[in-house]
């Protein structure tokens, strides 16, 4: 069961609004990385919960966690910044619920790299294809409850 979702690049609050649409009752924080355009106010206009957020520093959530954690595009934003992404992987586990998923959506070799630390941080971890003729794809990851 997913309650409550945070997605990394909400972008103008697309996610959250697809639940709703759905017809899903989760809390969504909708987080705008700082070196992306400020769609924020479009976000908080919607009535969506929203910050801004660097993701090369740590998110402040306490006492919150989540069931699931999404991101689409941020992994190539991290490289291109220079940012770890080692670093945001492990703060995505630290965020995470025990049993949480992750769904990352980027390039073939940002989503490879990010399968190869997802292993090392013992979730479990599958790329999908999207079969679309383009390079885009999923990661999927799981937590574990406990590690082995």
């Amino acid at each position: 069961m997913i309650r409550n979702v945070m997605d990394m690049n909400a972008r103008y609050g697309g996610l959250n609004a697809a639940f709703l649409e759905a017809g899903k009752l989760v809390w969504v924080m909708n987080v705008v990385p700082t070196g992306t355009r400020n769609a924020l106010p479009l976000i908080l206009d919607q009535g969506f919960a929203g910050v801004l957020h660097d993701w090369c520093e740590p998110f402040p959530t306490y006492p919150r966690t989540y069931d699931m954690v999404h991101a689409n595009g941020l992994l190539s934003d991290l490289i291109s910044e220079g940012c770890s992404m080692k670093s945001l992987l492990l703060e995505m586990d630290r965020i995470l619920r025990p049993e949480g998923w992750v769904v990352l959506s980027d390039k073939v070799g940002p989503i490879e790299k990010a399968r190869m630390i997802a292993t090392q941080i013992r979730w479990e971890a599958r790329v999908i294809d999207l079969e679309n003729g383009s390079d885009q794809r999923l990661l999927v990851c799981q937590k574990p409850f406990l590690r082995k």
